[in-house]
């Protein structure tokens, strides 16, 4: 009995120990986004595999666009600025994020509800998250930028 005491409470220090070594201090900095599961669904979907070379190529334009206009930085404090494509124009947005837990949490200015999201990892030259809203929308894997 008592090794099994033992056994749940090193699982817990193993897990506390893991969701506190998420610094927001590795968050810092500028990130874009490489590669979203979102975008991939698209692509596999029937509205985008029947239609026409025109609307693919459109639809891809638009794709490319967002993957290389999206950038997240990261700044001291809790602030932090990001592009969003809205109604197809690059918008700079700013925001205010908390890490807890793994759970990144942004908050947008004059926006009623909060974006989170889950980190599943945080490297140095790296940041895979997975939106909570929907978590059906897959990873969004991000690199470090200069």
């Amino acid at each position: 009995m008592k090794s099994i005491f033992f056994i749940l409470g090193f699982f817990m220090i193993v897990q506390n120990g893991f969701c506190q070594s998420l610094d927001t201090a590795m968050l810092k900095g500028n990130w874009q986004l490489l590669r979203y599961d979102a975008i991939e669904k698209i692509k596999q979907s029937p509205s985008y595999q029947n239609a026409s070379p025109q609307a693919k190529e459109g639809m891809d334009r638009k794709i490319t666009r967002f993957l290389d206009n999206t950038f997240y930085h990261f700044t001291d404090g809790d602030s932090l600025y990001y592009i969003d494509l809205s109604e197809g124009a690059l918008v700079q947005r700013k925001a205010v994020y908390t890490l807890e837990d793994s759970v990144l949490t942004i908050s947008e200015s004059g926006k009623r509800q909060n974006k989170q999201a889950k980190i599943l990892e945080l490297q140095e030259n790296k940041l895979v998250l997975t939106p909570l809203v929907n978590e059906e929308k897959g990873k969004m894997v991000f690199q470090r930028v200069e």
